[in-house]
């Protein structure tokens, strides 16, 4: 039980045992105010919990979203995957990565090294089958 309730119930108890006429005005005012005072203190007492209970929750997501971050810090850790040309023309070796893999699919770039314009052949990525082969399989 709550101070504030304790406190109601005690003021409740001092006026009961007064043994005021029910019927004059100030003793209805009275119990009017300490019925009050009884339903305002059960609030207090049931918003308490819920905020002991929400604060609970506050904490637990808080511990949730602190796993989450370290998470997605762990994962911009992580490098990209490396990838490797060789340039036909100087024998340089090209690296790129998932970042670089949309200029490259185009087609064509440019070699660093020796500025050379370098052709890919994509054709295979067009196959139907998906061998590689250049040709449909029925």
């Amino acid at each position: 039980m709550s101070e504030l309730k304790k406190e109601a119930a005690y003021i409740k108890g001092l006026f009961d045992g007064m043994k005021l006429d029910p019927e004059k005005g100030e003793t209805k005012i009275i119990s009017h105010i300490i019925a009050y005072l009884e339903k305002a203190a059960e609030e207090v007492e049931m918003l308490d919990s819920e905020q002991g209970f929400l604060a609970d929750r506050i904490d637990e997501l808080d511990d949730v979203i602190e796993v989450l971050a370290d998470e997605i810090e762990d994962y911009d850790d992580f490098e990209d995957d490396l990838y490797q040309l060789k340039c036909d023309n100087c024998g340089a070796i090209i690296e790129f990565t998932d970042d670089d893999l949309d200029a490259v699919l185009g087609g064509s770039f440019e070699c660093p090294e020796c500025g050379e314009i370098i052709e890919l052949d994509l054709s295979a990525l067009d196959d139907d089958c998906g061998c590689g082969c250049g040709h449909d399989h029925e």
